[in-house]
């Protein structure tokens, strides 16, 4: 015995799963838009207080790129590379790496710059107690505080939060579903 079950206008419906399946093979769409919601959020993560915004390298180093199946979102990397993208993330020891201290523009002072300054842009500077100062006349400037290293606690800004995966997980079905223009 056979059972046949005919559905009207079938001809729609396997057309409608082809394209889906069309659309599933290749997520671009949908993941660059995550990738451009990422890199705003994270973006805005940079310029909270625990990493005091100073000359926007790391924010403007934030990347994303997609393809078929997969996204990337990164920071630190390409052109002007931004070398301290890592320990922003994760923490560590920062040691100097040719001199025998690191300078530490003094919070406040002259040193301390939307665009650091070195010790050696200043003139007429010595050594006290750890600390860099700079004779101007009558008046004795700290510039630097010098350290051996310093500690950098991690401050995770690349993360994706639930509402994030949510909001790619819905995409990603309206795009499949052919609810995207």
């Amino acid at each position: 015995m056979e059972l046949t079950i005919r559905i009207g206008g079938e001809e729609k419906v396997i057309k409608a799963v082809d394209e889906t399946g069309d659309r599933a093979r290749d997520l671009t769409q949908p993941l660059a838009d995550f990738g451009e919601r990422m890199v705003r959020k994270i973006s805005k993560r940079l310029s909270g207080p625990a990493l005091k915004e100073r000359t926007s390298r790391l924010k403007g180093s934030l990347t994303h790129e997609e393809m078929a199946d997969t996204g990337e979102i990164s920071a630190g990397g390409g052109p002007g590379e931004v070398d301290y993208a890592a320990i922003h993330h994760y923490g560590g020891t920062i040691r100097p790496k040719k001199k025998k201290f690191l300078t530490i523009p003094f919070p406040g002072g002259p040193a301390d710059k939307r665009v650091p300054l070195r010790a050696a842009d200043f003139a007429d500077t010595f050594v006290a107690k750890g600390i860099i100062f700079q004779k101007r006349g009558e008046d004795i400037v700290p510039l630097f505080i010098l350290k051996k290293s310093v500690e950098i606690p991690a401050r995770p800004y690349m993360y994706a939060e639930d509402a994030d995966w949510e909001y790619l997980n819905g995409s990603v079905a309206d795009f499949i579903a052919g609810a995207w223009a």
